[in-house]
């Protein structure tokens, strides 16, 4: 309708429609500026005077939308002030799978692993536009490149949105802790020679994580994992980010490692 009255040089009559509709829905309200604004106030209480239902989004109360008029702050106010929450894990991987399952239909071959789609849900926290260009960066980069939707490509496409990947760089003695405490095994037989899976698993991790979130070197982190080559830490490196493209019980350990590892003081 705005659209159309703008064509037409009609934003009188659009004004006109605008007043006598039942329900009026506004999202990001702290972008409203000047005429905008004025002219919000003045529908606001139009509707609100006849009655009909106004529900608004943004982001801060009401009161400190320092750019609408005193008057319509306190309308706004004096309605139903409820607090959006950040979206939980749960529903940001149904908001993922389903802009997922939108991309597959509009372009035919893509497709969006569930250890991909854990990746994002658990990595980009901010908000649902977020998630939405997480999606279409990894659309883009398909179509541009080639590359398989993949955990590796969506840490280096996605890396500005990843909180974790803001996080100042962490001690390999830190990762050393973190891991060993996490599954229980001695930090001792993290560095040890012993091929038991339940001591081969958390040391490639750990190794991963090595690699990922310190400066160091291959040669460096096989020193201080017991004296290992370089070409055994890049064998795990590998080993973890191909059990990541498939596993996302993995990615989400690893995602909760990185966290564990981000709050350290």
């Amino acid at each position: 309708h705005f659209i159309t009255a703008v064509k037409r040089q009609s934003a009188l009559a659009f004004k006109e429609w605008l007043r006598q509709i039942d329900l009026l829905l506004i999202d990001d309200l702290q972008f409203l500026q000047g005429k905008s604004a004025t002219e919000f106030g003045h529908t606001l209480s139009v509707l609100i005077t006849g009655a009909r239902q106004v529900v608004v989004a943004g982001d801060a109360p009401p009161r400190d939308l320092e750019m609408l008029d005193e008057r319509v702050r306190s309308r706004l106010s004096g309605g139903l002030v409820v607090p959006i929450a950040k979206f939980d894990l749960d529903l940001r991987r149904a908001i993922v799978s389903r802009r997922a399952e939108i991309a597959a239909t509009r372009f035919p071959g893509i497709i969006f692993p569930p250890a991909v789609v854990e990746y994002i849900a658990l990595s980009v926290t901010s908000h649902g536009r977020d998630l939405d260009g997480a999606v279409n960066r990894l659309v883009a980069a398909n179509h541009l490149t080639g590359e398989a939707i993949t955990v590796p490509l969506a840490e280096k496409t996605l890396a500005d949105l990843i909180r974790t990947r803001e996080a100042p760089r962490v001690r390999i003695d830190d990762i050393l802790r973190i891991v060993s405490r996490h599954f229980k095994i001695p930090r001792t037989d993290l560095l040890s020679s012993r091929r038991s899976r339940d001591i081969v698993r958390p040391r490639q991790i750990a190794m991963y994580l090595a690699k990922s979130l310190t400066s160091r070197s291959l040669p460096e982190i096989g020193r201080r994992f017991g004296g290992r080559d370089h070409t055994t830490v890049l064998h795990s490196v590998r080993k973890v980010e191909q059990l990541m493209q498939d596993d996302g019980d993995l990615c989400q350990e690893i995602e909760l490692l990185k966290r564990m590892l981000a709050e350290l003081e």
